[in-house]
């Protein structure tokens, strides 16, 4: 299999700048968008009957590398991805893997029960087990007809 280098250039140079001008705005600036040094992990969160339930995925990053905090009912997850050294006999062609520090935050209801949060890291996937707080069942007291 053969690895080549190729550039786009079939399309008119002002249809790529016409779309490269609806970009110009700060939130979509190049620097943002395609920054190699901050990313954020893919998250999943599923709810059911008892728990709700954060997935994220974090290849390439350590358990010790992960920090989790709950401060005034914001759960914080952070941590950094370190890049791999680089040879200097080798040429970079491409990277779609991006590195460096992360945190992604989550505020939580009422409704979590925040003492018994749980957080394991198993394969590359942080999984949280946010507790839902029993509903309160109403109280159903019999009386006797005389």
């Amino acid at each position: 299999m053969a690895i080549v280098k190729f550039k786009r250039g079939s399309e008119p140079a002002n249809v790529n700048d016409a779309f490269r001008s609806l970009f110009n705005f700060p939130f979509f600036s190049e620097d943002r968008i395609f920054d190699s040094t901050n990313f954020s992990p893919r998250t999943r969160i599923t709810e059911d009957k008892d728990n709700y339930n954060i997935n994220i995925e974090m290849p390439g990053v350590t358990k010790d590398e992960v920090k989790i905090s709950l401060e005034n009912n914001v759960l914080s997850i952070s941590g950094q991805k370190k890049q791999q050294t680089k040879s200097e006999d080798t040429n970079l062609i491409m990277n779609e893997i991006y590195y460096g520090e992360f945190c992604r935050t989550f505020t939580l209801s009422d409704d979590i029960k925040k003492d018994t949060i749980d957080a394991e890291f198993k394969d590359g996937v942080l999984n949280i087990t946010l507790p839902k707080v029993e509903e309160a069942k109403p109280v159903v007291k019999e009386i006797k007809v005389k």
